[in-house]
């Protein structure tokens, strides 16, 4: 069985932070954030790792909200759960992190 490889959305002191084993990317909104880790989670499993995204609901509580091979890259609004600033259509494959 495959590892899945999670990078994890959540907001900390006034930032959006990716988070994925010990690497933590900051981001001034969420959007940013969850388009970097879509994208990471992307390109983690075109090299045959597996990744999913996974937003932070409350303190102890996460949403999967995009898994590699699963959804469509890149997703678009109505792919996503509702979150505050959920990606744009299209604007995910233009952008780099």
């Amino acid at each position: 069985m495959t590892t899945v490889i999670q990078f994890l959305v959540f907001k900390r002191d006034h930032k959006w932070v990716v988070k994925s084993g010990d690497s933590e990317r900051f981001f001034s909104t969420q959007r940013e954030g969850v388009d970097a880790a879509i994208r990471s989670a992307n390109d983690s499993g075109k090299e045959g790792k597996p990744g999913a995204v996974l937003f932070q609901k409350s303190k102890s509580e996460f949403e999967k909200i995009w898994t590699y091979g699963e959804d469509s890259y890149p997703p678009t609004k109505s792919d996503l759960p509702l979150t505050r600033g959920t990606p744009e259509p299209g604007k995910l494959a233009d952008t780099i992190g």
